[in-house]
């Protein structure tokens, strides 16, 4: 009898090398999906050497933003940020310190910001176009709870920055500006802290004294 059919174990190699590929691909595209689009900004004072310094201290920051008008925000935004950031520093080994006279840089941030409404732009499908709703004799216009929703867009500028204590003078900085259209308030705390998160990311790292 001649048998058409690949072998039981090739076709077993088959089905774990094509499942091995798809796990692969899988967590490429999860990799891919979370790298980070923001281009940092960034500018450090010459004179600075800051992977030099040792010890930092953080002083609360400016937020400047329709999200801080509510005070609950406000103090959200503040201590999500100063986790985020003095973690980061922590990782490159950096100490944190209670007060600024034992302190070799002043750390802090700002948030600024605005809001907009914008229409979406797709039309719903076998919607009018608003001039054909505008021209006579043509349908009336859809009942408003059928148009489409307006779209909260934010507007937003993140700073990370370092200053020396005696002077106030500017020793390091690193600045994101992006647009985006979160769903909630939640979600929009959430995105400014990750991208303060990602500007410590580029702060120089402490160099270990030899």
């Amino acid at each position: 009898m001649i048998m058409t059919g690949r072998p039981a174990r090739e076709c077993a190699l088959t089905h774990r090398h094509r499942a091995g590929l798809a796990t692969a691909l899988a967590a490429l595209l999860f990799a891919s999906g979370c790298a980070s689009t923001w281009e940092v900004d960034r500018f450090e004072a010459p004179e600075a050497d800051l992977s030099a310094k040792r010890t930092f201290v953080w002083k609360p920051g400016d937020l400047g933003t329709p999200l801080a008008r509510q005070p609950p925000n406000a103090a959200s935004i503040e201590s999500q940020i100063r986790a985020a950031v003095t973690a980061e520093l922590a990782r490159k080994g950096y100490i944190e310190v209670p007060s600024a006279s034992g302190a070799d840089m002043v750390v802090s941030f700002q948030v600024a910001g605005s809001r907009k409404f914008v229409i979406p732009e797709e039309r719903r499908i076998g919607a009018p176009s608003p001039n054909e709703v505008l021209m006579p004799g043509n349908i009336p216009p859809p009942p408003a709870s059928e148009l489409p929703r307006e779209q909260l867009v934010r507007e937003s500028s993140v700073v990370v920055f370092a200053e020396e204590p005696s002077s106030g003078r500017l020793m390091w900085r690193g600045l994101v500006s992006v647009e985006s259209r979160t769903s909630s308030t939640e979600a929009a705390i959430r995105q400014i802290t990750d991208i303060a998160r990602h500007i410590a990311q580029q702060f120089p790292s402490h160099r270990a004294a030899p």
